[in-house]
């Protein structure tokens, strides 16, 4: 990335979120995202090549955050959707970047149900909701964990 586009493409990468855009590209990233990212912020810089040796992706719950989206849900035509999500978790991806996971009970028979879950979230979506660091995406996950869409946000 850093070659092909001069120091610009460093700074792009950097500034506006494309390393954790391009984490969700990334077949082999999906188990942990974060040191995806981390690989991509060091290579844009070109620092030195530090791989991590444990998970970088933190991952916690936010009940508090899915109650504020079930609450605007309810007075907005999304409340069907809102309650297909089972959980609500915050993927921290950098020390200011994090993800948003939608657990719900959608299959891959239902990803265009998804998808609109998906919209409905970003809609809503302000910025962060209080919590520190920027929002970049939403991925709604299936029960099993499997990956069904994702939006930035």
């Amino acid at each position: 990335m850093y070659a092909s586009d001069g120091k610009g493409a460093a700074v792009r990468e950097t500034t506006w979120g494309g390393c954790t855009r391009r984490a969700l590209d990334a077949k082999s990233a999906e188990a942990d995202r974060g040191a995806w990212v981390r690989g991509c912020l060091d290579g844009v810089g070109n620092a030195p090549q530090n791989p991590p040796t444990a998970t970088v992706t933190r991952r916690s719950q936010d009940p508090q955050l899915l109650n504020g989206f079930r609450a605007w849900a309810n007075d907005n035509n999304a409340r069907n959707a809102a309650t297909r999500i089972s959980k609500l978790t915050t993927a921290q991806l950098t020390k200011t970047d994090y993800d948003i996971e939608l657990t719900t009970t959608y299959t891959p028979a239902t990803q265009r149900q998804a998808g609109e879950l998906a919209k409905a979230f970003v809609r809503w979506w302000d910025g962060d909701h209080g919590n520190d660091g920027v929002g970049r995406n939403v991925l709604i996950l299936a029960g099993d964990g499997t990956r069904l869409t994702a939006s930035r946000l």
